[in-house]
């Protein structure tokens, strides 16, 4: 099977880093351009990408007794080993992990930016095999929804990423530079959602509640899909999903969504919909 290592590898060969990695030790642009999309820059980045898996599972060889899984973690020696042993061919050493970021805190930095990248490049290459499973009119609606949920759940519970987001949104507040790779992944993501959603829209010939926007759709589906996900990693003892009918919590959550959220044809609000709803009064007020 495929290594995290050469999997990041291989996703994101032909990728232009030179805009993502912004701390590397070089003055002149075009030399910083050049040292960004260097194999051996992208060795070092993969690397501690998949040291990144081991941040949350007990493996009493892999982590540290010290305490709960942190940044530390990943420190230069474990991911220059990490390297040599994936990377043998570019003969990677300390000295020239030295030579590109001349302080752990500048690597980490642009390595949180690139697993960032990798977290939303795997997701969106996803996207497109959702919407065909969304808008192909392959299954019903209903089917088609659990489906992706089920598939998305498992997809980034398999992602290093992820798990390493759970890490930075803890320390996003303090640091500048992670807030932003933070931002940024969370913008762009929220771009694509928002555009499946208003085709599905468009196939399914639907609007939203009066007062509610697309943007502020995707929001609630997005916090809703993350807190399964931190659920599915606490390992809860809870039908979170199952794996017989390809159905979770997530899929039929967005199903609720659907049928709250999309104007039944009556135009109310959400608040004048639930208004009328549970007290059968001022529902149709404007």
């Amino acid at each position: 099977m495929e290594s995290a290592a050469h999997a990041a590898w291989n996703n994101f060969e032909e990728f232009d880093l030179s805009a993502t990695l912004t701390k590397l030790n070089r003055v002149k642009a075009k030399n910083r351009a050049r040292l960004a999309n260097s194999e051996l820059t992208r060795a070092f980045l993969n690397s501690a990408l998949a040291l990144s898996e081991f941040l949350f599972v007990e493996d009493a060889d892999t982590v540290p007794e010290s305490g709960p899984p942190t940044f530390d973690y990943l420190s230069r020696p474990r991911i220059v080993l990490r390297a040599q042993v994936e990377f043998p061919h570019l003969s990677p050493t300390v000295a020239k992990f030295r030579d590109r970021w001349p302080s752990h805190h500048d690597f980490l930095d642009d390595f949180i930016a690139y697993a960032m990248l990798t977290l939303q490049h795997s997701v969106q290459h996803a996207l497109i095999a959702w919407s065909e499973a969304l808008l192909g009119g392959g299954a019903d609606f209903a089917t088609a929804v659990h489906r992706v949920a089920y598939e998305g759940a498992h997809l980034i519970l398999g992602l290093p990423a992820y798990r390493l987001r759970l890490l930075s949104v803890a320390s996003a507040s303090a640091d500048h530079d992670v807030s932003d790779a933070l931002k940024r992944m969370y913008a762009s993501l929220a771009d694509s959602w928002s555009d499946l959603y208003g085709r599905v829209a468009e196939v399914y010939g639907f609007t939203l509640r009066r007062g509610l926007s697309v943007q502020e759709f995707t929001i609630i589906l997005q916090a809703v899909s993350e807190g399964l996900c931190v659920r599915l990693l606490a390992g809860l003892d809870e039908p979170l999903v199952n794996d017989e009918t390809y159905e979770s919590i997530l899929g039929k959550a967005a199903l609720a969504l659907f049928v709250s959220l999309v104007d039944n044809g009556d135009g109310l609000t959400i608040e004048q919909a639930a208004n009328e709803r549970f007290s059968g009064r001022g529902g149709r007020t404007t």
